[in-house]
């Protein structure tokens, strides 16, 4: 590709080429950076799952535990009771006696019900928690050689990426402020083609099309790239346009 290298297409066209290159250089780093971020998503998921898990470990230990303190409260109560009931004066001792420690039981053996309910979740909970914390070292072990692979690619890429950083600086320092945001707004919107060339559709009819979206370009723009090398874009897909040199020798020859 060639143009005058004064007029502002030609310009722009060296800063797109360096921004290819910086594109290019970037995007294996900018994979390796997405891979790291799904990586610590799913590490930071099973943490949260394996704090829950402990959180509910340690409530069913309690549970099961002041379940477990109850029950040795009311097993000391029935031994009293049944000591109050062996020196009893009275029917009516006895016989009241006898019902709070029917009334005990029942609830003693409420409360072992619920004990072992605890424990029995318990023991499903404590084998979720082991193996969340298994797949926790899995991934933390995916995720360190995810981070290893992506500051391995910042590294290989540093350099050369300093150097066509600088060249960028160097090549936007004499675009006209209107080009430059021109560009800059296509880049910035993601666009897959900030610049496209011009090409030939039909030389006999002297038609050129816009090499991005392939619809014919006025003569007025054709003769602005040919003349004065100005910021030209698509009027369709408002790509940049530029011209090559085959293309610039066609329309010269066909003017002939």
């Amino acid at each position: 590709m060639s143009a005058k290298p004064s007029n502002v297409t030609s310009q722009l066209l060296a800063l797109h080429l360096i921004e290819s290159q910086i594109r290019g250089l970037t995007g294996r780093l900018d994979q390796a950076e997405r891979t790291l971020k799904a990586q610590a998503k799913l590490l930071a998921d099973i943490d949260a799952q394996t704090s829950a898990l402990r959180t509910q470990a340690r409530q069913l230990e309690a549970a099961a535990a002041n379940d477990e303190g109850d029950v040795k409260v009311i097993d000391e109560r029935i031994a009293k009771l049944r000591d109050q009931m062996n020196s009893a004066k009275t029917n009516k001792e006895y016989t009241t006696f006898q019902t709070e420690i029917s009334v005990l039981k029942a609830d003693r053996g409420r409360l072992e019900e619920k004990a072992l309910a605890s424990l029995t979740k318990l023991d499903a909970v404590r084998k979720s928690l082991a193996e969340a914390e298994a797949a926790h070292a899995d991934r933390k072990s995916v995720a360190d050689t995810a981070a290893r692979e992506r500051d391995q690619r910042k590294a290989e890429i540093k350099e050369r990426l300093d150097e066509l950083t600088a060249q960028r600086k160097s090549a936007t320092a004499d675009i006209p402020d209107r080009a430059l945001e021109k560009f800059e707004e296509r880049a910035r919107l993601g666009d897959e083609d900030i610049m496209a060339p011009l090409e030939e559709h039909d030389r006999r009819n002297r038609e050129y099309v816009c090499g991005s979206c392939q619809v014919v370009v006025p003569m007025e723009k054709l003769n602005g790239l040919m003349g004065r090398g100005e910021l030209t874009t698509c009027s369709n897909c408002g790509v940049i346009l530029y011209i090559e040199a085959a293309t610039r020798d066609a329309v010269v020859t066909t003017k002939k």
